[in-house]
């Protein structure tokens, strides 16, 4: 620690050296602040051109400012580096180099506003299950700043990787050790919703490296979320025989506080079904007498929490249990069939390693009745008319895929099973309008490498008894094509992409 971080009493800040130059945190609100004047420019071009310069002063943290003008008349002062900023926008410089080792202590608001919104906008996504309004409208307002850092963080670190501009994702590696900083510590925190703060960032943080294909620190955020809500009893809401030690949390203050607890068990689970089985790695949740009690009710829509309270047991017990010996039950919400259909996912997948390992066989009457659960789940989801359906369904085939997949190269009702399943993931991209989806939810990119996989062992399967592989390789390269453009903007989706060329080529698919 430096002599001035010792010496500053409140809190940790990030040290800032300027004597060579402007630093990056600097650079950073001046040319968000030029963007804004810009903006504000050409909202209202009936106005006075607006022109921009610097005064003869020192700036709000002491900054020496330079009595550069760019424009004359009619001026407002933006700070210490519009002479700099201005140089680079109009010679076309490069990039800071320093940036990625870089921190601003203190965002501007405007930035704060501009980054949260570019994550809400997609936070669905990425398992966010506090209120997005009235978390949107917290970060906006006034006060915005008083928020939880811990999640703050999180959330910024998300606005510059959406970013799609060089000169702001440049900074994502400093956003990145700062969140992670910030998470350290966090359930040590004071604020009333610590818990659901802490889950919340833990969940962010896994999606983030999982998108990135960072598998390993993927699973420690899992691990990590799924720790903070089991200890904080939210596998338990509503249950008709809850423990006292269960009684972490102070009662809800009210239908929105208990939504938000409901979303948060939901979200840890289900990014735990879908992901952290999906290499082969052990799930950090059991189910069964032996495994985990599960009494918490079926995540509903948001709203419903105020407008239709009804809907949610007044006790409840044994949830996915039911669900898995076929339990009806009216929840239908989007959350809840993406809860389910994880809930499927990681059953099938747990399944279908033991059959792998040849300690099961197709006989078993596990696996019937699983395949059947699955089927007719899959039989009974709305159609795909929204992004979170194209995921519950590709989600729902794929766990057909993970439990047939296994004995496909010894029973021709397996293969035929998973090859069924894979054709059906290629009829949802043949019937949507791929490249106006947007971001998409990091499990499309496994769940897509398996349907491809499958296709390619039907195409040598069939080469090799001499039948016709056109179908089956045009229904392949609509998949490829699909994740042809969603690579670029997600490291995972990449290195799947090389994995399936790779077996592609290796299967002379193209010759």
């Amino acid at each position: 620690m430096c002599g001035p971080c010792s010496r500053y009493s409140v809190a940790f800040g990030d040290c800032e050296y300027t004597e060579n130059g402007p630093s990056s945190g600097q650079m950073l609100e001046e040319q968000i602040s030029i963007l804004q004047a810009r903006i504000e420019e050409l909202e209202k071009p009936k106005n006075k051109r607006l022109s921009l310069s610097i005064p003869q002063a020192s700036g709000s943290r002491g900054y020496p400012m330079s009595p550069s003008q760019i424009s004359p008349s009619n001026t407002m002062a933006l700070g210490p580096l519009l002479t700099y900023f201005y140089q680079q926008q109009t010679s076309g410089g490069p990039v800071n180099p320093n940036a990625a080792n870089s921190m601003p202590t203190e965002l501007p608001f405007i930035v704060l506003q501009a980054l949260v919104h570019n994550f809400l906008h997609n936070a669905a996504c990425f398992g966010f299950f506090l209120d997005t309004q009235a978390f949107h409208d917290a970060v906006t307002s006034s006060n915005g700043r008083t928020l939880p850092p811990v999640l703050l963080n999180v959330l910024y670190l998300w606005g510059v990787h959406l970013s799609n501009d060089a000169r702001i994702t440049v900074y994502e590696p400093a956003f990145l050790a700062h969140a992670l900083r910030s998470t350290a510590g966090s359930l040590a925190g004071t604020h009333p919703r610590t818990v659901l703060h802490s889950a919340q960032a833990s969940v962010l943080l896994a999606y983030y490296f999982l998108r990135n294909a960072r598998a390993l620190e993927g699973r420690y955020h899992i691990s990590a979320a799924v720790a903070t809500v089991l200890s904080a009893g939210l596998h338990l809401i509503r249950g008709r025989s809850r423990p006292p030690t269960a009684e972490v949390l102070p009662p809800p203050g009210d239908a929105v506080e208990e939504g938000e607890r409901i979303g948060a068990f939901w979200s840890v689970l289900t990014l735990n079904n879908v992901f952290a089985s999906s290499d082969g790695a052990p799930s950090n949740v059991t189910y069964g007498p032996e495994g985990l009690t599960i009494d918490t009710p079926w995540p509903l829509e948001a709203r419903d929490y105020v407008e239709r309270p009804h809907m949610l047991p007044r006790h409840s017990s044994g949830t996915v249990e039911r669900f898995l010996a076929n339990g009806s039950d009216e929840t239908n919400s989007g959350t809840a069939l993406y809860a389910k259909a994880g809930i499927l996912f990681e059953a099938a997948t747990r399944l279908g390693a033991r059959y792998r390992g040849n300690s099961l066989s197709r006989s078993d009457t596990e696996l019937g009745a699983l395949d059947r659960r699955i089927d007719a789940f899959a039989a009974a989801l709305p159609p795909v008319q929204s992004k979170a359906m194209l995921v519950i369904h590709t989600l729902a085939h794929g766990a057909t895929i993970k439990l047939h997949e296994p004995l496909a190269n010894d029973h021709a009702f397996a293969r035929n099973k998973a090859l069924t399943a894979a054709r059906a993931i290629v009829d949802i991209l043949v019937k949507t309008d791929v490249p106006k989806v947007g971001v998409i939810d990091p499990v499309l990119a496994p769940l897509w490498t398996a349907c491809c996989r499958v296709l390619i062992a039907e195409i040598m399967r069939r080469r090799a008894q001499g039948g016709h592989t056109k179908s089956v390789t045009d229904a392949l390269n609509i998949v490829i094509a699909a994740m042809q453009i969603f690579a670029p903007d997600s490291r995972l989706i990449t290195t799947q992409l090389e994995n399936i060329r790779q077996a592609y080529n290796s299967a002379q698919i193209g010759s």
